[in-house]
């Protein structure tokens, strides 16, 4: 179920998404009349989860503060209780077991990219006898392999693009209507 989209560089809730107690807290809690507060805050849940965010590749601390500075947050705000039930419905309504899966990967390889990051640590670290802890054969394999891992990863995206297009193709009326599905017309 796809519960918020972005149109027009404007927040857009599908009426749905209006009735899960978590959404609706976290509007009922901002008090003015736009909800403009409110609707930062729904549009942090958005970009924190769906994968269309360009936010979504980010690993979790770089994600939460690129999308507090983007959406002029105040610094000291942090997701609270409400915000954490929010992001969890969300995943649990919205992600696809592909979308979860590519997510998953994109995890991966950021903990790939971390460990290369750091291959000068690992080259210089010893055991007790003074020998690598680390094979540097580990990490030239590793380096080897991610051409491959690159490709894969492209390929993961393209099928979660597929999925994508197919669910919002069945939204936007460009398949044709199952039996009773668009209601019986008596004539």
């Amino acid at each position: 179920m796809k519960l918020f989209r972005v149109k027009d560089w404007k927040l857009v809730m599908e009426p749905e998404a209006l009735e899960i107690q978590a959404f609706k807290d976290i509007l009922d809690r901002d008090k003015s009349k736009q909800k403009e507060f409110a609707i930062k805050e729904l549009l942090y849940v958005y970009f924190y989860c769906d994968i269309r965010s360009d936010f979504v590749i980010l690993p979790v601390k770089e994600r939460e503060e690129a999308i507090k500075k983007e959406l002029v947050l105040p610094t000291k705000w942090k997701q609270d209780k409400k915000i954490e039930e929010a992001i969890r419905v969300y995943n649990e309504y919205s992600e696809t077991t592909i979308q979860r899966l590519y997510k998953q990967a994109v995890k991966s390889v950021h903990d790939i990219g971390n460990y290369l990051e750091h291959t000068d640590d690992l080259l210089a670290e010893r055991d007790d006898r003074g020998k690598p802890v680390t094979d540097i054969g580990k990490i030239t394999a590793s380096v080897q392999r991610l051409p491959k891992l690159m490709a894969d990863l492209k390929a993961a995206y393209k099928e979660v693009i597929k999925e994508q297009e197919e669910i919002e193709g069945k939204k936007k009326g460009s398949r044709t209507m199952n039996t009773y599905e668009n209601g019986l017309q008596f004539e």
